[in-house]
């Protein structure tokens, strides 16, 4: 096998020089990173700011940055063992807490100085060199596959809470880069925002994102999350520079993950231990604040038994602290138990003990029993819930109440009887009476069905056969249908010793079987109903194909190709008036309408085809789209059964590629050219048949060279109210671009928006002259 050949001592000398140089960095920003981040924290402020900041006080006072960083965090720059601070190390101290002295009031956790967010914070300084200004997320894979936010750098205090922890199954970048074991490049907002779900608040202010895994040896142990303030496409050169400053920091981030015990190698152990027990077992790791204090304890793994009190099972406990979870444990007997295990390292027994918690407005107390036991830092802790039966009683009961439903049995060898509570229920029998004799549970019940259920009870009784029987009985507020279902255990010569089984208010099914006569008299009259709409159908669409035909092919006017599509609504009720118009006038000009009858049916086609042939009559009058939209209101407003209408009517002139065009109330034609895809501002026009003296204005627009025109009616947008807006963004997007595309082919594109209307849609293309 050939010898790689030794790289040239240029390159090493190089290479050298950037290891020393990135060493020198992290050793500065031990102490840098950590007093920017203490800054930024305290004055509220971006890191960049803070650095600023802690610049301007080491300019001040004549030292290094190191320097005004260490005296920032009260600790010398370069160790001196046994020197005092001098004066001016204490003038930049008091300098900074002056700064910060509303924030220093403040419970905020020390700075990390040697961990997670000073390495979040070296990173950040290098990326933000290959990308401009950058935030970035150290995240730590967890045992149950979610993600842990370890460190971070230039992320908000909001967004840091917010994202602790990322749970395995959400959607989101740094999730995928961990799956796939693939960096995740998102240059574009809109695109990952349709993909994944988004980290920080407001979104925008990430415009680009990439997240790329940290990988040890052959393991991913957590993944680097890299949001850009500004748009970045990130080219090739880009991510390989990007990746190798992330492949840097693996080793140390490594490092501070053994370093912290609630991610230690030791959990996943305990956690494929906990696997193989039965019962409720889990491993509680102390959460510290700054003095060492345990302020909460966070579940690191689970056993699969393990069960809360609102029903959280094994992995899903993972990740959750108490007392965000557990409130009202807040100061309680099991917290302060928790911490004399830790202290002592003697096991002890907390209960039984009584937890409330609110579910849904309704409040739910639950009886437990606890053991804990110290366990390396954190406390191995198992618990049984002793309120079993009781919530099994009380399941059992809302059962028969859903069901209304009951228990029943008779023990005829000691003549006694259980009844469950719903059964007095449906007998209408006194609680406090008891339950009845097994040859008693006739009582009440109508004369016309004794002897159906006296031979079903003879049956029982001798036969050594169930009874099932339906009967009706009397009861105060009229009416009841009862099921009883019951089955018999018999001794050696076959007496009937013990009897039991349910007894049901099927009353509704009862009402059911009425309901279902009339039912059928229903559907009869659907069925008429349905013939009569298709015969009306057929009429509507004869009386369509008469009054409006449908070319095959596009029609080619002078200096002018129209392309027209008629789509029929879905529902046979609802065949509607849309319709078009193209008349030729003289000197070349076009004529050209779209129209939409309001309602459906015979009225609507009727109407339909009277403004489609008023419209081609009026053209010998006038071309003017104004003065035709004001004689088609009038005829219609001298008609009280007509009903309303939305009309375009454009004039095309080939000569000079004009448009002149009006309309009342109708949707805007969407022009499309160079691209993109607009509508046109409308003039002013009310609906056709609205007001008697209503008047229409006019719009001229002169059509590109290789544009395209849609005139439509609204059954191809979704109609909510008007026609500007969102409502027509759907349909601009689809035919952005068309001024490419044959008429044909555009109109093959076009899909109704709302299957239960009628759509009618032309396509202007002008010719050249």
């Amino acid at each position: 096998m050939s010898q790689l050949p030794e790289p040239p001592e240029s390159t090493v000398a190089r290479l050298r020089h950037e290891a020393a140089q990135l060493r020198r960095e992290l050793h500065d920003q031990r102490l840098v990173g950590p007093a920017v981040g203490l800054l930024a924290g305290r004055l509220g402020c971006e890191p960049g700011q803070a650095r600023e900041r802690l610049a301007e006080l080491a300019r001040a006072y004549g030292v290094p940055l190191i320097e005004a960083a260490g005296a920032v965090l009260a600790v010398p720059a370069r160790p001196v063992p046994d020197a005092p601070p001098d004066t001016k190390t204490i003038a930049i101290l008091e300098t900074a807490r002056l700064l910060t002295r509303s924030a220093w009031r403040t419970s905020a956790p020390a700075p990390d100085e040697d961990g997670f967010d000073a390495l979040a914070a070296v990173l950040c300084d290098r990326l933000t060199r290959e990308l401009g200004p950058v935030a970035v997320g150290l995240l730590a894979l967890e045992p149950d596959g979610s993600l842990r936010l370890a460190g971070s750098a230039g992320i908000p205090a909001a967004t840091v809470a917010a994202w602790r922890r990322v749970p395995a199954q959400f959607n989101t970048a740094v999730i995928h880069a961990v799956r796939s074991g693939r960096a995740r490049w998102h240059p574009r907002l809109d695109e990952t925002r349709r993909r994944h779900v988004l980290i920080g608040e407001p979104e925008v202010a990430w415009p680009s994102r990439a997240a790329l895994p940290l990988r040890e040896a052959s393991r991913i142990v957590g993944v680097v999350g890299v949001y850009c303030r500004t748009p970045n496409a990130f080219d090739p050169a880009t991510r390989r520079a990007v990746a190798r400053r992330v492949n840097d920091c693996v080793p140390r981030f490594a490092e501070l993950l053994r370093l912290h015990p609630d991610q230690a190698a030791w959990v996943t152990e305990v956690q494929a231990v906990l696997d193989m027990l039965p019962g409720a077992v889990a491993l509680h790791v102390p959460l510290r604040d700054a003095d060492g204090r345990i302020v909460d304890y966070r579940l690191a793994a689970a056993s699969p038994g393990a069960v809360d009190v609102v029903g959280r099972r094994g992995r899903e406990l993972v990740g959750l602290q108490m007392l965000e979870a557990y409130p009202s444990l807040a100061g309680g007997e099991l917290m302060q138990a928790y911490a004399q295990v830790l202290a002592t390292g003697q096991g002890r027994e907390i209960g039984p003990l009584t937890y409330e918690t609110e579910q849904d407005g309704v409040l739910t107390e639950a009886l437990y029993s606890v053991r804990a036991h110290r366990l390396g830092d954190g406390l191995l802790v198992s618990w049984e819930r002793h309120d079993e039966e009781q919530r099994y009683a009380a399941r059992l009961a809302r059962t028969e109440r859903l069901g209304n439903l009951g228990w029943v049995e008779w023990d005829l060898t000691t003549d006694t009887a259980y009844w469950s509570g719903q059964v007095y229920q449906i007998l209408d029998r006194d609680p406090a009476a008891g339950p009845a004799r097994l040859d008693g549970i006739a009582a009440h019940v109508v004369a016309e069905d004794m002897p159906v259920l006296e031979a079903a009870l003879g049956a029982l009784l001798e036969g050594n056969r169930p009874l099932d029987v339906t009967y009706r009985l009397r009861v105060p507020d009229g009416m009841r249908h009862v099921r009883a279902f019951i089955e018999g255990a018999y001794d050696v010569k076959g007496r009937l010793v013990r009897a039991s089984g349910i007894v049901q208010d099927v009353s509704a099914m009862a009402a059911a079987d009425r309901d279902r006569r009339r039912l059928a008299d229903i559907e009869r009259q659907l069925a008429d109903r349905q013939r009569t709409l298709q015969n009306e159908h057929r009429v509507v669409a004869a009386l369509q194909e008469i009054i409006l035909p449908l070319p095959v092919t596009p029609i080619e006017m002078p200096g002018l190709q129209v392309g027209v599509r008629y789509q029929p609504a879905e529902e046979l009720a609802r065949v509607g008036g849309d319709w078009y118009d193209i008349v030729a006038l003289p000197g070349g000009r076009t004529l050209l309408a779209v129209g939409d009858v309001a309602g459906h049916g015979i009225t609507a086609a009727a109407t339909m085809a009277r403004l489609r042939h008023a419209l081609t009559a009026l053209a010998l009058i006038t071309n003017d789209p104004a003065e035709l939209l004001e004689y088609l209101n009038r005829m219609v407003c001298d008609d009280p059964a007509e009903p309303t209408a939305t009309v375009v009517v454009a004039r095309y002139d080939p000569h000079t590629a004009t448009l002149t065009w009006a309309q009342a109330g109708h949707p805007p034609p969407v022009l499309i050219a160079g691209g993109a895809a607009k509508p046109i501002d409308r003039p002013a026009g009310m609906l056709v048949g609205a007001r008697r003296d209503a008047t229409y204005g006019k719009a001229e627009l002169r059509l590109p060279a290789d544009s395209r025109l849609l005139l439509f009616t609204d059954g191809l947008i979704e109609r909510r109210g008007d026609y500007e807006g969102d409502w027509l963004d759907p349909l601009l997007a689809t035919v952005a671009g068309g001024d490419r595309e044959s008429v044909d082919s555009l109109l093959r594109r076009l899909q109704p928006a709302n299957p239960d209307d009628d759509t009618c849609v032309l396509v202007l293309r002008p010719l050249p002259g």
